[in-house]
């Protein structure tokens, strides 16, 4: 499964980062996490408010903080 972040080095952004982190350590699943902070490519994606979780190239959130439950129950979601 394919998480990209998109976002300039932010504190949320950080703290987003942080969040997946703890997702990935806690699930066995196989998370591919990438960060895009190049702003050519925000509109790649067509992200007006960072930071950005894209999952599976789907856009989750924009502008907001997911929590560690939040994020799990996205992957959960998006891996069936």
């Amino acid at each position: 499964m394919k998480l990209k972040i998109i976002g300039q080095n932010s504190s949320n952004r950080l703290k987003l980062l942080k969040n997946i982190n703890k997702v990935a350590e806690d699930l066995s699943d196989d998370l591919e996490i990438e960060l895009i902070e190049e702003q050519e490519k925000f509109s790649k994606y067509k992200v007006s408010n960072t930071p950005a979780l894209i999952i599976n190239d789907k856009i989750i959130s924009q502008g907001k903080v997911l929590n560690e439950k939040e994020i799990k129950n996205y992957i959960r979601l998006l891996s069936n």
